[in-house]
């Protein structure tokens, strides 16, 4: 990783205005049109999705009238937004894909991972748990992670859906524990850096990069707007 850069220093780095407007509008119309499909799979009206509501804010209308078939909607635009080709495009972004070339140096990209994420209020109002995005050091799959790319979908700070980091250039895995139950690693507290903890606001169309071995988690969102965002893991070396 270049090592003059924020990221190798801190542990993330922001990226401003990479993405124009229009572009944002598209990842957002990828999304609802993922939930679309979705909706029009299932038995239930189509018009139990709430179609025409805002993405921040559709699936907590639809989880009011019934929780699990908005779970589901849910579980399936995090499945499978990212086959839209104009979330796939972010792979080959001309500035994105330029500006993080130069911040995985002296390694070369072999490859990314690219998912939906959100937070929605209908489904957990609490802090996500600590964790950091490679949790064993290998030299395949997941451990060839050197950073991830967070594009939220419009702006964020504590009160909707921001991340909270622990800055720092770590350089191993902290010690995770598994909860089956929500399938997923995180640092208990007692295992955690007694370090500064930071709220990362991120403007629509910035990019907020995170080193893989920073620990960090999402905050909860406030009233009934969700939280959506992009993640792109960059995976690279030498």
């Amino acid at each position: 990783m270049n090592p003059s850069s924020d990221l190798a220093r801190h542990g993330y780095q922001i990226l401003e205005n990479v993405f124009a407007p229009e572009a944002v509008c598209t990842f957002r119309a990828a999304i609802t049109e993922t939930i679309d499909l979705a909706a029009q799979a299932m038995r239930a009206p189509f018009a139990a999705s709430y179609p025409d509501t805002p993405i921040e804010e559709r699936l907590d209308r639809a989880a009011t009238d019934d929780h699990v078939y908005s779970l589901a909607l849910f579980r399936a635009a995090l499945a499978d937004a990212q086959r839209d080709p104009r979330i796939e495009a972010i792979a080959s972004h001309p500035r994105l894909t330029a500006l993080t070339s130069e911040l995985l140096e002296p390694f070369k990209r072999t490859g990314q991972t690219i998912r939906a994420r959100a937070a929605v209020p209908a489904f957990s109002r609490t802090r996500s748990p600590w964790h950091q995005d490679v949790v064993r050091e290998t030299q395949s799959g997941c451990g060839t992670v050197r950073f991830a790319c967070w594009m939220p979908l419009h702006d964020v700070d504590a009160s909707s859906g921001a991340l909270e980091i622990i800055p720092g250039a770590w350089h191993s895995p902290f010690p995770h524990a598994e909860d089956h139950e929500a399938g997923r690693f995180y640092i208990p507290e007692k295992d955690l850096p007694p370090a500064e903890r930071k709220t990362v606001p991120v403007r629509c169309g910035d990019v907020l990069v995170i080193d893989r071995f920073l620990p960090h988690r999402s905050l909860p969102v406030e009233g009934q707007r969700a939280r959506w965002a992009i993640v792109m893991w960059i995976k690279g070396m030498q």
